[in-house]
């Protein structure tokens, strides 16, 4: 685990990934797989500053947001000053009584933890979502490398608004790009010495494991960098 000064910086800068077109992509996908119905109660297991649970509460969702990290809640707050953030630390049991939540998501937070508590985690989450109630997880897999990320964006927003300005784009996001590199590839190097990034179908496996039902096929998503699974309680 990452310790709380390399958050802050990371997420000084993490929100530059909303210019991002994969990421954006990603986003979008997540929502729509989540299928939120008005009033729904949704947990964002691990939200960071706020994106994707920001966008969650603007498709009629009530949202409980939950990270690790204080710097990154307190971004969020910034963003939304009604937002229901707590910080707290995913390896710990949740303070939710059962068959509480009706969605519950979490975005590349896992590939994070200790491969030998996931299981755990995941464990605790079917424990917090309703009978009928629908999980949805994205995390980073092995070979994982931010340059594919941003190599999509480029082909892609050049198919949107041609070479000149794409390039002028590209002057405008080398600085920020230059140092979200280098804490991603910071990520990918750790993670790759300690072989925490998933591996393809692990994550099915956890949640058929721990009880969870209609588990869809792994879909690569966030420019192929990432797996996403949904299921069902």
């Amino acid at each position: 685990m990452f310790d709380s000064n390399f958050w802050k910086k990371y997420f000084k800068i993490y929100d530059f990934l909303n210019l991002i077109i994969p990421y954006r992509d990603l986003l979008e996908k997540v929502i729509n797989e989540i299928e939120i119905k008005k009033d729904d109660l949704v947990l964002d297991a691990g939200s960071g500053t706020g994106n994707l649970s920001i966008k969650i509460k603007k498709r009629g969702g009530r949202v409980v947001s939950v990270d690790y990290s204080k710097e990154a809640t307190e971004i969020h707050l910034e963003k939304d000053k009604e937002a229901n953030v707590i910080q707290h630390d995913l390896t710990k049991k949740l303070n939710f009584p059962e068959n509480y939540f009706d969605r519950l998501v979490s975005i590349n937070v896992l590939c994070f933890i200790d491969q030998n508590i996931r299981e755990s985690i995941i464990q605790e989450f079917y424990r917090i979502i309703k009978p009928g109630g629908k999980i949805v997880l994205v995390n980073l897999t092995k070979g994982f490398h931010p340059f594919k990320i941003y190599s999509k964006h480029i082909k892609e927003y050049k198919e949107q608004v041609g070479i000149f300005f794409t390039m002028i784009q590209l002057l405008e996001f080398t600085i920020p790009t230059l140092k979200i590199f280098y804490y991603t590839n910071k990520i990918r190097k750790i993670n790759k010495q300690k072989q925490k990034l998933f591996e393809l179908d692990e994550q099915r496996r956890l949640l058929e494991k721990v009880g969870f039902k209609n588990i869809s096929n792994d879909e690569k998503v966030y420019a192929d960098q990432s797996i996403l699974n949904s299921a069902i309680k």
